[in-house]
């Protein structure tokens, strides 16, 4: 029929899994598609819309959507899942690839995900925030929202600016944080879930583009290693509050990222550009990732911000240029905007599998 692909014998497509692909590029299905954004956004006041299989879609359609709601409200956020999956021509296709091609659009990004807890699609599996250091690359192009900060950076896929890329270790789909840990990390203990847990979410929280929390995350969610909940009942899927009592640090600990965060807009750079003068690598040994942001640039309160990743199970040091002050912001299971201690030295130590930020 009209509302839907068919292939060369007239059957329906199937690239959703779901039984038929709809066809967005087609003109009345594409106004029925705007049309509902835009009811949505003036009759509910809905401020921020992710688009399931966003690839199954085309770029006009998605195009205006975007340009229709960001006329209703241009504080609407516009997310979507950019997997290249569809049965149309794959320069139309709403995907990661063609980012570049969307407009006030972001997409999630499997890259920083897999490269920190390991891919979605193997449960045994452990990424650079557990235990396999070689997934290095894939968190650094992360960090720096898969934007083009470097020809030596080798990104799946380009942002044009770090607002394109949702950074996240945990979505509905696949195992939470929490079971990916226990299942990919042999012998891991309660404690190292809550740590890794802490680890994994802070590099994407802090990561330049548009960080990502799944209900529940803060307080170690689990559905029993269950990684493709959504025909499973209410005891696996619903959120168990008593949880977030027993892991109150935890909850802690992301409140405190999400508040330092949003205190300091070197954390949020809108630009490649700003990315690319401002956020500056440290070389560093055992799979460290260091880096500085020059505050002052972006009109931040703080001159420079120091952020350091140490993935490996023991403690590392980081040696700086030179002797200076600073103050810490995060390190081990504390995380906010007040100062936790000082320190007027060149060598800095880093608890194992955690992530440590400073400040001048």
């Amino acid at each position: 029929g009209y509302w839907f692909r068919t292939d060369e014998s007239g059957s329906l497509t199937n690239a959703s899994g779901v039984g038929n692909d709809v066809a967005s590029e087609r003109p009345m299905v594409r106004k029925f598609i705007v049309d509902s954004f835009k009811y949505w956004a003036s009759e509910y006041n809905f401020d921020g819309f992710r688009i399931d299989l966003m690839g199954l879609m085309d770029i006009q359609t998605i195009n205006e959507v975007s340009a229709e709601l960001k006329k209703i409200d241009p504080t609407i956020i516009i997310i979507g899942e950019g997997w290249d999956m569809g049965t149309h021509p794959a320069e139309i296709r709403a995907t990661q690839k063609n980012i570049s091609k969307l407009n006030n659009v972001a997409v999630f990004n499997d890259q920083i995900r897999d490269g920190l807890k390991g891919s979605v699609f193997n449960p045994a599996d452990p990424g650079w925030a557990t235990g396999k250091l070689t997934s290095r690359s894939d968190v650094v192009v992360g960090i720096v929202g898969n934007t083009q900060y470097s020809d030596s950076f080798l990104a799946k896929w380009s942002a044009l600016a770090p607002g394109q890329s949702v950074n996240y270790v945990e979505s509905h789909d696949n195992m939470t944080l929490a079971d990916k840990i226990t299942s990919s990390v042999k012998g891991v203990t309660p404690a190292g879930v809550i740590q890794l847990s802490h680890f994994a979410s802070s590099v994407a929280l802090l990561s330049q583009g548009v960080p990502f929390i799944h209900a529940g995350q803060e307080f170690l969610r689990s559905k029993g290693g269950d990684e493709n909940s959504y025909k499973s009942s209410d005891e696996v899927n619903s959120l168990k509050w008593s949880t977030k009592s027993k892991y109150v640090s935890t909850t802690k600990y992301f409140q405190g990222l999400i508040a330092l965060r949003k205190a300091h807009p070197a954390f949020r750079m809108s630009t490649t550009a700003q990315i690319k003068a401002n956020l500056k690598f440290i070389p560093t040994t055992n799979e460290v990732i260091a880096y500085t942001i020059k505050g002052a640039a972006v009109k931040d309160s703080a001159k420079t911000i120091l952020v350091i990743h140490n993935p490996n199970p023991g403690t590392a040091t980081l040696t700086l240029p030179t002797k200076s002050k600073w103050s810490v912001l995060v390190k081990g299971a504390l995380a906010g905007t007040k100062t936790i201690e000082t320190l007027n030295t060149k060598t800095i130590t880093i608890q194992g599998q955690s992530t440590m930020v400073l400040k001048q």
